[in-house]
């Protein structure tokens, strides 16, 4: 039992990472970045201070040059 409470901070820290990966990951593919690059930074690199770079740097959110809910748009 006491070994399953050593190795608790070690499993939060692993989801920690995961969470911060997945969040970074959606972000970047709806902002027009290269998902997968801006994901393999922010985990590999200490995170999560590397989450709180990224939200602070990144850029603005692609919006599409005309309203899609719209039907007359051709």
């Amino acid at each position: 039992m006491e070994a399953l409470i050593g190795l608790l901070p070690f499993f939060l820290w692993i989801s920690l990472i995961g969470w911060s990966g997945a969040y970074a990951y959606h972000d970047a593919k709806k902002r027009g970045k290269p998902p997968l690059l801006v994901c393999a930074l922010v985990m590999l690199l200490f995170c999560p201070l590397s989450l709180f770079v990224w939200i602070a740097l990144r850029p603005a959110v692609v919006r599409p040059p005309f309203n899609l809910d719209d039907y007359r748009v051709r």
